[in-house]
């Protein structure tokens, strides 16, 4: 049975506070406007569905303004990225806010998307690791990974490369990669033995030194400004809108990518 919830006023418009019944009717009325954002090899009504499962198992999506959650959907969408599969990105529930999270592989997914990707990589150095190498004017990078133990992590690297032979290489310290993260540590809440979280902002790093489809640039971009309003129109347009002022990570979410 469906409650009716009154909306809530506040300063930036009216709030509307959904039960998730509610959110998911509203979703189900949209996939038109879903499938247009999409690219066409991917399915409104599979994103349909996956998001209405998520909203059931995460409730607090439908306490979200509903602009902010089909703002942060229908971007998600437009970037050919699925909310919560695989890694790709997240819609999380943040206050009233619903901010699209990009993940590790969903970064990853839009590189090999380039019709000139060769190579990919971003990887975690251990203190009893074999480890070289060299940032001049040829770049070389040898890791062979300790068997075993491996000690504490002492870098972080990660590699692109496109088939015109452009090569981008970068070596962090931990100190440099908890700055560039707004000294935050591993993932809220979630083991990370991999360290994926770290090893997504020395990937995002140097995929800045590489030329990019426009996709992949508005998913950098979006990933680290933390854009809970963007829409796909802008996106497709090329265009980045207004992003709240945020740290590029989120502080209080039930998932994290």
């Amino acid at each position: 049975m469906t409650t009716n919830t009154p909306a809530v006023r506040n300063g930036a418009g009216t709030i509307a506070k959904a039960a998730p019944d509610q959110l998911i009717a509203t979703l189900n009325s949209m996939v038109g406007e879903i499938r247009k954002a999409l690219p066409a090899h991917m399915s409104a009504d599979r994103i349909a569905r996956i998001m209405s499962t998520q909203i059931r198992t995460t409730p607090k999506l439908a306490q979200c303004s509903q602009g902010s959650f089909f703002g942060a959907l229908l971007t998600a969408s437009a970037l050919g990225l699925e909310p919560g599969i695989a890694g790709e990105c997240y819609l999380i529930p943040y206050g009233r806010e619903c901010q699209l999270v990009i993940g590790y592989q969903g970064v990853v997914k839009l590189f090999w998307q380039h019709p000139l990707a060769r190579r990919l990589a971003a990887e975690y150095v251990c203190e009893r690791d074999e480890f070289d190498y060299d940032k001049g004017l040829e770049l070389k990078l040898h890791h062979r990974p300790a068997a075993g133990d491996r000690g504490p992590v002492v870098a972080y690297y990660a590699i692109a490369e496109l088939t015109t032979g452009a090569l981008a290489l970068d070596v962090f310290t931990p100190e440099q990669i908890k700055k560039l993260r707004g000294g935050k540590v591993g993932t809220s809440g979630i083991d990370d033995p991999e360290h994926w979280m770290e090893r997504k902002t020395a990937l995002k790093q140097v995929l800045k030194l590489m030329p990019r489809a426009s996709e992949l640039s508005a998913t950098l971009r979006i990933d680290e400004q933390m854009g809970s309003m963007a829409t796909a129109k802008a996106v497709a347009a090329g265009t980045i809108p207004h992003i709240d002022d945020a740290t590029g990570e989120v502080l209080d979410a039930e998932i994290e990518a």
